[in-house]
């Protein structure tokens, strides 16, 4: 395959990803608006107590605005992704920096850290609109002005302290070992997020939000109560001030070893009496009971390792490098180069991954299979530990009503988009 069969192929996926991706979107939109009231699947008494005819139109209509919102942002984002490879800016771009710079890292460091930030800055109108305007319209977003721009500095000042210093890393290996520089580069991202999984909830995750221990009193006793019964070593039971950014309310459970910790974001200890919590907190035992974490981490670890060997293979394929105007160090005819890299392999990793990330979408549903079923086994040991079904099902349906969640997703959508099934699915399985 040469340069213009490559690009053609290329063009018929991304074409065919960006269709799927409406298409989901269209068919998800005819669901929603073919229940203009609340279906009668949601009529028990204990959905009806919680999710009246009020909350469920003001979900539909956010449901609505979110879909709309997401099909401009997909038409955009693809504009901008289709204007970044095709227009020659990039190959531009990475000859202005070879006339800069002799060191090779350099020019690579630099070309990876220039495309970063525009695709950010071309983002930045979205987040703002679905965060001031959206989020804000339906009574999520507490977000200040001043606390966005700090929250963006902070995360700038982040990527480039920890993320350069890896990119520099990756691209000395690559430079090093040559063709077999996937195995080192594996084994140092490898490496780089088991620490981040220590690092993160104690230094980073503070820098953005207050965790405080959960304050003394009935129901700390009883969350650390369960926790031991059920034999959790946690590190502790933390409160997160989300709301100090939005309405929206969630728990989850971080780190490892001693550090392990479960956070309740503050807006769920409003929202939930005591045994609603204690099975939100089950839940999240669940899924440490069920070695949930290492499996999805086992999984990670084998993609992430056949990503990096395609990788290697991307950056000794001419036709990867010409096909988007840049120059190879070979006729790029579609042999591999006999040398370590067809081009900067600075580049070769950015249009391999931009490729690649096309093709995610066909992979999504495979994904999300496997983490729906850990979320019915999450649930069902919550239910087994604490025995008392009716306080699991009335947490689940606060948390859909409290964050206006779509009740009558399209199947196909729901697939493709849901790590998490619906609320609808979770109380059929708890039922049953």
């Amino acid at each position: 395959m040469d340069a213009s069969h490559f690009r053609a192929v290329f063009l018929v996926f991304f074409g065919l990803g960006l269709a799927v991706e409406l298409i989901l979107n269209i068919l998800n939109r005819r669901e929603v608006l073919r229940h203009p009231s609340l279906p009668a699947r949601f009529s028990d008494p204990v959905f009806a107590g919680h999710f009246d005819a009020d909350t469920f139109a003001k979900s539909r209509a956010y449901t609505l605005e979110r879909l709309g919102f997401d099909t401009f942002s997909l038409l955009y984002s693809a504009a901008v992704t289709f204007f970044l490879l095709f227009s020659g800016i990039l190959p531009w771009f990475d000859r202005l920096l070879a006339r800069a710079f002799d060191g090779g890292l350099h020019r690579g460091a630099l070309f990876l850290a220039g495309v970063t930030v525009v695709q950010v800055l071309v983002k930045l109108p979205l987040t703002l609109h679905a965060t001031f305007r959206i989020e804000g319209k339906y009574g999520f977003n507490t977000m200040t002005w001043g606390l966005f721009w700090r929250d963006l500095i902070k995360q700038s000042i982040l990527s480039a302290v920890l993320g350069l210093p890896l990119v520099y890393a990756v691209l000395a290996l690559v430079d090093f070992f040559g063709t077999h520089w996937w195995l080192w580069a594996f084994g140092l991202l490898l490496a780089f997020q088991i620490v981040m999984m220590v690092v993160y909830p104690v230094f980073i995750a503070p820098l953005f939000n207050r965790f405080q221990p959960l304050e003394e009193g009935e129901l700390k006793s009883a969350l650390f109560s369960l926790a031991a019964r059920l034999r959790f070593p946690a590190g502790g039971i933390y409160v997160m001030d989300g709301s100090r950014r939005s309405l929206h309310s969630n728990a989850y459970f971080t780190g490892f070893g001693r550090f392990r910790r479960i956070v309740l974001f503050d807006t769920l200890l409003r929202q939930m009496e005591r045994p609603e919590l204690l099975s939100v907190l089950a839940h999240e035992i669940g899924h440490y009971k069920r070695k949930h974490i290492y499996k999805m981490m086992a999984a990670q670890v084998f993609i992430m390792g056949v990503v990096m060997f395609l990788a290697s293979l991307a950056l000794r394929w001419p036709p990867l490098y010409a096909a988007f105007g840049f120059q190879t160090g070979s006729n790029p005819a579609g042999a591999m180069v006999p040398g370590p890299f067809a081009g900067n392999p600075a580049v070769g990793l950015f249009l391999f991954m931009t490729v690649f990330s096309s093709l995610s979408l066909l992979i999504s549903p495979v994904q999300n299979l496997f983490s729906r079923r850990h979320e019915y086994e999450a649930d069902a040991y919550a239910v087994q530990a604490i025995q008392d079904p009716a306080a699991m099902q009335t947490a689940l349906i606060k948390l859909s009503n409290k964050n206006l969640s779509n009740l009558t997703p399209h199947p196909w959508y729901s697939a493709f988009h849901y790590s998490h099934p619906t609320l609808g699915e979770r109380l059929r399985a708890l039922r049953a």
